[in-house]
């Protein structure tokens, strides 16, 4: 489990670094704005999701060194 919280952990700092605090930079292929839109909700819902990952895998080692 620790293995795994780290692994998420590192996504999280990755994706949060892509999102800039929701000023992701524009890709290439982001010409329409709506692409970017998109890529940027994407993205909140990835980082939403890695969150909830991490506090579920931190309650889960702290259940198992009580």
């Amino acid at each position: 489990l620790q293995e795994e919280l780290r692994v998420e952990e590192g996504k999280l700092a990755n994706l949060q670094k892509e999102y800039k605090n929701g000023q992701p930079e524009r890709q290439g292929d982001e010409k329409n704005y709506q692409r970017y839109l998109d890529r940027t909700a994407r993205l909140e819902q990835e980082i939403r999701s890695t969150q909830e990952n991490v506090e579920i895998l931190k309650r889960e080692v702290g259940k198992l060194l009580r």
